[in-house]
């Protein structure tokens, strides 16, 4: 994409460039550059995962904790009902109709993980 300055000849790809967008492609090469951290994009891949596995480990508290409360467990009894709840899950995961790995793969596909 680019801004050009019309002309008569009807093939545009050979219209020359607009000085405004010569001045924009200058401010942003030197913008760019001058504002370039060095952080690879690996890097920022990865930051961005384990942000989100916070983010995930955060609401799956949440929900243990309000799991817990509406059945009446205590905050004593919290480790061992979750260490249980986990066998309870995996009977869950088990009798859903799509089976873990492609739930897995799709999930790994929405958040590019592979």
């Amino acid at each position: 994409m680019r801004y050009s300055k019309p002309t008569t000849d009807s093939n545009r790809a050979r219209w020359p460039l607009h000085g405004l967008w010569r001045q924009f492609e200058d401010v942003i090469g030197i913008d760019l550059t001058e504002n370039c951290a060095g952080v690879l994009p690996c890097d920022v891949v990865k930051a961005n995962r384990l942000a989100k596995m916070r983010e995930l480990d955060a609401q799956l508290l949440g929900l243990f904790v309000t799991r817990v409360a509406i059945s009446g467990v205590s905050a004593e009894e919290f480790p061992e009902f979750m260490a249980n709840h986990v066998e309870a899950l995996e009977r869950l995961a088990a009798d859903h109709p799509q089976p873990i790995a492609e739930r897995i793969a799709k999930a790994g596909a929405k958040y590019q993980l592979n």
